[in-house]
């Protein structure tokens, strides 16, 4: 038998929020990424907007993402099986699409996810046959890297950096960075370096490949488990989730800026906390950012079940549909603003500014993407995926024009 695309009606509404939830998270963060993570940006309104984004989405939102991406092999191995069809064929194509798309990707952005998806994808080939138990221990070692690795180098104590030359950092970097100064040409030719990705680089950070692996392990046990294809059937189980979710990865978060304001501890700026303060703060961020993470998962899902949240959430799933549209697009709109050859807002924004626009530019998705949705099966880049995924060109436009957000 044939395998192809999911139909749009046959989607996992809730996953879709899930999904445009995470890409929020995503969009945000990445536009930190820019210059406004520096301590030059003291003002109390900076402040606030960074621990925002720090406290509740760094590392969440890619958490979400790289779970998503296990939880959907889950399925689409679930739903081949019944067909009695073999995907290993498919799905590697499916790889290889997503990776040229990631390839092309990174020469715009440094950050790109899409290469080290697919490449990781290939591990969950390997594994998929093994016990869910299985699977959950060597997502617990994975995640263990981090902070054993960390520890095990022993980094010497950072210099603490005054505002002043953060501030002199800032100006250096507008007059000396790619990003500020480079041409487009130029930028693609020094973020080929990135190509491809390898996912052992970094192991002594929370956000490296294995740790990634990590959450597709997660995804796809959860995706095997059965539980969201069946939500009103789980209600209570997806309650547990979300009290202890939330309730454990709030109290972890907030622990780990007490270990930050008390002991010098920091992951992503300056270390200043002694060797045992370190492990007890990587541990806290690298367990505790997950749980959180499935926290927001099973509170978004939840909150679906109701007529009141479908209706309020609907609106994030028509973005989670277009998936691979919206964040790619996303870097064409954030690179048009900070590049040089664009508006050179490159490390020009602080906190509020880059906070501000990642709410302009998902607003403007979010409007997109339901009047796309209301047309087509499937977003643009999603269609050429699946297109030269199963070598079929996929029929794009609904028949009726009706959005199927509700048929599910």
């Amino acid at each position: 038998m044939r395998s192809g695309p999911l139909a749009p009606d046959s989607r996992i509404i809730e996953i879709d929020i899930v999904r445009g939830f995470a890409l929020f998270g995503v969009l945000l963060v990445n536009l930190y990424n820019f210059g406004a993570e520096s301590i030059a940006w003291n003002s109390t309104g900076d402040q606030v907007a960074f621990t925002f984004m720090r406290v509740f989405l760094q590392s969440k939102s890619w958490i979400l993402f790289a779970m998503l991406f296990g939880f959907g092999f889950a399925l689409q191995l679930q739903r081949d099986d019944e067909r009695n069809f073999r995907i290993s064929f498919v799905y590697i194509r499916r790889l290889a699409v997503l990776f040229a798309f990631g390839t092309a990707h990174a020469l715009l952005f440094d950050g790109d996810i899409l290469m080290l998806y697919a490449e990781l994808g290939f591990g969950l080939l390997l594994v998929r046959r093994l016990p869910t138990r299985v699977l959950l221990v060597l997502a617990v070692g994975l995640m263990l890297i981090f902070p054993a690795t960390r520890l095990a180098l022993s980094p010497e104590r950072d210099e603490i950096e005054s505002v002043a030359e953060a501030r002199t950092e800032l100006e250096r970097a507008r007059q000396t960075d790619v990003y500020a100064t480079g041409s487009l040409v130029e930028v693609m030719a020094d973020n080929a370096s990135v190509i491809p990705s390898d996912p052992f680089e970094d192991i002594d950070s929370p956000e490296s490949g294995l740790a990634v692996f990590a959450m597709f392990l997660l995804g796809f046990s959860i995706g095997r488990s059965g539980a969201l294809r069946d939500i009103p059937g789980h209600v209570v189980r997806i309650k547990r989730v979300r009290n202890w979710g939330l309730g454990l990865g709030l109290a972890a978060m907030a622990a780990e800026r007490v270990l930050a304001a008390t002991g010098g501890y920091a992951l992503f700026r300056p270390q200043q906390a002694g060797p045992g303060a370190q492990l007890v703060g990587d541990l806290i961020f690298a367990f505790g950012t997950p749980v959180l993470a499935l926290g927001y998962a099973a509170a978004i899902v939840l909150a679906a079940q109701t007529a009141r949240g479908r209706t309020v959430l609907a609106p994030l799933a028509a973005v989670g549909r277009l998936a691979l549209t919206v964040y790619l697009t996303q870097t064409l709109m954030f690179s048009t603003l900070f590049y040089g050859y664009g508006f050179g807002q490159v490390f020009r924004l602080g906190p509020v500014e880059v906070t501000a626009w990642a709410v302009i530019i998902f607003s403007a998705q979010v409007i997109a993407c339901q009047w796309w949705s209301r047309r087509f099966r499937f977003g643009p880049m999603e269609w050429l995926w699946r297109s030269l995924t199963y070598l079929v060109w996929q029929p794009l436009r609904l028949r009726n024009d009706r959005a199927p957000l509700a048929e599910s």
